[in-house]
């Protein structure tokens, strides 16, 4: 299928439209290889939104640091500004690292707070979990972006095959459905999402199969929200070292917490359709 697509006035990234529909999530109770996370696999329908099409490049977030971006309060959440303010951050953890800054280069090593921020400034937002496994995946319930053949180094970039991120849009036999590339390998993606292994399990039970989000409120009406401490990060980075094939497939997630700073993590914005 081919996305429409369109450059946003905002941070000139090229962003394909995902229509509103339904699409299989998550990976069958029978599937000897899903994590608990991926169970089990259920029909889910999301409004149309546009997504990037790459993940954002050293390029672009240059223009939100040159916009004062880490030193104007008003692109930060309450947290995201006392956790800045608390490391005196300033740019993202590998920029000045050689091999690393080239301008198509996704920028890496970005906490959850900077890519918010980065967002706030945009007038965007990450997308969802549910969102980037749809802009992943497609409809038809596939294990990797191309299909279902097992990753190779013509797909994506992991396993530490390369040893650090490449240039986005390097690897076209790897494309999602909707013409998205670098949805597996090079650097993860943020998702508005807490991580909590049981949500899938939640919604299908709750039948909450309608643009579902275990967002702030959510995490609060759980009786376990205090042990909710992670977000959702998505794809498999350049440095996958275990389990590499399925890290990298349309389902699986890994988390760390808002303020964690890894080489692998990136990120990719969504805007909401009019």
């Amino acid at each position: 299928m081919n996305a429409e697509t369109q450059e946003d006035p905002s941070d000139g990234a090229l962003m394909a439209l995902i229509p509103a529909g339904h699409f299989l999530m998550g990976l069958p109770d029978n599937d000897l290889l899903a994590e608990e996370h991926e169970k089990p696999q259920r029909l889910v329908f999301l409004r149309a939104f546009w997504i990037d099409v790459y993940p954002v490049t050293n390029s672009r977030f240059a223009r939100f640091v040159e916009a004062g971006g880490y030193s104007e309060r008003r692109w930060w959440s309450p947290a995201g500004w006392v956790w800045r303010e608390s490391r005196k951050i300033s740019a993202p953890l590998t920029w000045g690292e050689p091999g690393w800054d080239a301008p198509e280069q996704p920028v890496a090593g970005v906490s959850w707070f900077e890519a918010e921020a980065y967002c706030r400034w945009a007038d965007k937002r990450l997308p969802s979990d549910a969102e980037w496994e749809k802009a992943a995946r497609g409809s038809d319930g596939r294990r990797y972006p191309w299909g279902n053949d097992w990753p190779s180094s013509q797909h994506c970039n992991f396993d530490s095959r390369v040893g650090r991120t490449t240039p986005v849009g390097l690897y076209p036999l790897g494309v999602s459905p909707f013409g998205l590339h670098d949805m597996a390998g090079n650097v993860n993606n943020w998702c508005l999402d807490w991580y909590w292994v049981g949500f899938g399990q939640y919604c299908a039970e709750r039948r909450l199969l309608n643009n579902p989000l275990l967002d702030d409120a959510t995490r609060e009406s759980l009786p376990i929200a205090d042990e909710i401490v992670h977000k959702v990060d998505r794809g498999g980075g350049f440095g996958t070292a275990f389990a590499v094939h399925e890290v990298v497939g349309c389902t699986r997630k890994v988390y760390w917490k808002p303020g964690s700073r890894e080489p692998w993590n990136g990120f990719r914005t969504v805007r909401d359709v009019s």
